[in-house]
């Protein structure tokens, strides 16, 4: 185990990915040092003939080649039949490093859909329950009457796989050559994390069909306003009336929904955020005169470049009604990688899998203003 860490934090030094790995464990709240303590500067082949002789193993070729090759494909014979520790170094350099990149590459697709889990692969159900409205009043006989069960509203959503292959050569393995950490691996992490966020603006983009057989953004879901406007105080007003009034499944009841994510194109943040943020209406002629009524309406003003043209977009809190849903196979959210010895590559090869999916289940939450 010593050498396990050791070897491994010196690889990651070596590689120049260590402060992306300590970087990334204090956002998740941790401390976390890369300390290659007595394996500073020892090469990669050196660390072959050590893993080797852990193994109870005697290699008695110079050959740098000959040893990484043996120490990749060297199998215990003590015990168990198990993979000895040298490829295993690596396998942690990558994962550690692939992860770390991943944690920390900033994404927007969170801070306006919701997150959720599924267990395998097929079509996933999403339910909106209706509601028994109010109660009604009983007469003198004291006859209650039935009450019919609330329809349901359903949308579907699934996972599906994403990946790809990164190879360590066996010559790049003796030359001390680590660009792999600290160019494909990272650069793959990035991918992993903006794969969703691709995904997640083109479903907005695309304005799906809802099961309903309507688009998620139309005017007979009420979440499409009639006229487009510019980011005003009006306009927010606007929207917020609209997603005020909607009602329930059954149509029984308000849904109470309040506007609580802002999400506009780059060109639009600066006016989005003045009409948010202003003590006073900016709209108005004596700005001192007339509050600003939306003032903090949105708690959250998300920009992105992923949109074009002047529209913008409303959303309920995500993690309390998300109009779109981001789901994990199990809900594991970072990317998984596996190793196995080179086939097509003389080395090792690492794939980097990803099972997530992207759907709109729940047109109540959201509300689009086609801007001008």
């Amino acid at each position: 185990d010593k050498f396990i860490e050791g070897a491994t934090n010196w690889i990651l030094v070596k590689a120049g990915v260590s402060n992306l790995v300590e970087k990334a464990a204090a956002a998740r709240g941790e401390t976390v040092r890369i300390d290659p303590g007595e394996f500073r500067g020892v090469r990669n082949v050196d660390l072959a003939r050590e893993a080797l002789s852990n193994m109870g193993i005697s290699c008695q070729s110079r050959d740098p080649e000959v040893i990484v090759r043996e120490a990749m494909t060297a199998r215990s014979a003590i015990i168990t039949q198990t993979t000895g520790d040298f490829p295993i170094l690596f396998e942690n350099a990558i994962h550690r490093t692939l992860q770390a990149s991943y944690a920390i590459t900033p994404d927007t697709w969170s801070r306006f859909a919701g997150t959720g889990s599924v267990t395998d692969f097929r079509p996933h159900t999403r339910y909106l329950r209706g509601s028994f409205g109010a109660l009604d009043n009983v007469n003198e006989a004291g006859e209650f009457k039935n009450k019919p069960i609330p329809d349901l509203a359903k949308e579907q959503i699934s996972a599906t796989t994403k990946g790809n292959i990164i190879n360590l050569s066996r010559q790049a393995i003796v030359n001390d050559d680590m660009q792999v950490f600290s160019g494909l691996a990272v650069d793959l992490g990035r991918a992993a994390k903006l794969t969703i966020e691709i995904d997640v603006y083109a479903l907005l983009n695309s304005n799906p069909t809802m099961n309903d057989g309507v688009a998620l953004f139309h005017a007979s879901h009420g979440n499409l306003a009639g006229a487009g406007a510019a980011p005003s105080v009006a306009a927010f007003d606007a929207i917020d009336v609209a997603m005020s009034q909607q009602k329930d499944v059954s149509g029984n009841e308000f849904l109470e929904i309040s506007p609580n994510v802002l999400l506009v194109p780059r060109g639009l943040r600066g006016a989005a955020v003045t009409v948010n943020g202003s003590e006073y209406d900016p709209d108005a002629v004596n700005k001192l005169q007339k509050p600003n009524i939306v003032k903090g309406l949105f708690s959250d003003i998300v920009a992105s470049p992923r949109l074009t043209g002047t529209a913008y977009y409303a959303f309920a809190d995500p993690q309390v009604a998300p109009a779109i849903e981001v789901v994990f196979l199990n809900g594991v959210t970072e990317p998984f990688t596996d190793s196995q010895e080179g086939w097509r590559v003389d080395g090792v090869e690492w794939k980097v899998r990803h099972d997530y999916g992207v759907g709109a289940v729940n047109w109540r939450s959201a509300y689009k203003q086609p801007g001008a």
